[in-house]
């Protein structure tokens, strides 16, 4: 009996993996905290029990962005440049928000011991122009009385261990870094010059974009992969031990290290994936300022929450 049984196994295992569905997903590349809610996802089997098999798949902004209007992915992880793109005309929307307070910390090099250091034409390193990490940035300089425009050079070049090296090597003068980043660049006697996370600042820097043909047309495709990734969300907020121990063999760090990042990113987490209308509002108007767009633009044109407030109904109800 237990030998037609192992058979039967056999036999199903490769249609039961071929029926998974395969999503696409574009990511910068870098290990933030973000991306862990992705991971977390298809490690803890939520994209499994939905029947999908996500693939994140690395490329820059501009060309994710691209590649998501095309068809290419199926999802972006990259949310400033997808609401940029989307304030721009592209037939995107924004259906999920990982969190509402910057994770990230401006590192100046060895001869850089304050921001104001930083004046008479120090480059800067973002993740590309037009990005979160370039908008927040000028933000904070002008919060400490520097002109991003004139005091400084702002060049984005690329994901946050491309910064890093260039940082290291001395062709940038300083560089925006995510947690597990600045771990390292302290570690190695750079300067933290500042926290973003100190600042005002209307931004959201995680989350998924999606295009507006994906809700239309394949919604409940949109659904199955929304509800795995909120379920991971809420899994992160709701389990401090098993998270803490999953973000240290993420990032390779001590579990005292994890613990402090974990602490400082529950702060900056949404509650529930959405944010309020006000502060979309505040956030488009940010980058309208930023992109020079005279137009006004209502939430509704970038932000799309029915599925997410949806699936946080039905959650609760099953109570995960």
């Amino acid at each position: 009996m237990s030998f037609f049984i192992l058979v039967i196994v056999l036999l199903t295992l490769p249609r039961a993996l071929s029926a998974q569905e395969e999503v696409k997903l574009h990511s910068s590349g870098s290990t933030s905290v973000n991306s862990l809610i992705y991971r977390l996802a298809q490690d803890n089997g939520f994209y499994r029990d939905e029947g999908l098999n996500v693939l994140a798949i690395t490329a820059t902004s501009q060309a994710g962005m691209q590649g998501l209007i095309a068809g290419s992915f199926d999802f972006s992880a990259i949310f400033g440049v997808g609401t940029t793109a989307i304030l721009r005309g592209a037939p995107l929307k924004s259906v999920m928000v990982f969190d509402t307070r910057p994770l990230f910390w401006l590192y100046g090099g060895k001869k850089i011991k304050t921001l104001q250091d930083l004046k008479g034409g120090k480059i800067i390193a973002v993740s590309s122009l037009g990005a979160n990490t370039d908008q927040i940035t000028r933000d904070v300089l002008l919060a400490n009385r520097i002109d991003p425009r004139r005091e400084v050079v702002i060049q984005g070049i690329g994901p946050g261990s491309v910064r890093l090296q260039a940082l290291f090597g001395g062709s940038v003068d300083a560089t925006i870094l995510n947690p597990l980043e600045s771990l390292i660049a302290k570690r190695q006697g750079f300067n933290e010059l500042l926290f973003y996370g100190d600042y005002d600042l209307s931004i959201a820097s995680g989350g998924v974009i999606a295009r507006e043909k994906m809700l239309t047309e394949k919604r409940e495709f949109v659904r199955r992969f929304l509800r795995a990734t909120l379920r991971a969300f809420h899994w992160v907020r709701a389990n401090e031990k098993p998270a803490v121990t999953k973000m240290a063999e993420f990032f390779k760090i001590s579990s005292d290290d994890a613990f402090g990042i974990y602490r400082a990113s529950l702060k900056s987490y949404t509650a529930d994936g959405t944010i309020p209308r006000g502060l979309q509002q505040r956030i488009i108007d940010a980058q309208r300022e930023s992109l020079k767009l005279e137009k006004d633009i209502p939430p509704e044109k970038v932000f799309d929450f029915a599925i997410v407030n949806s699936l946080n109904e039905e959650l609760k109800k099953r109570g995960s």
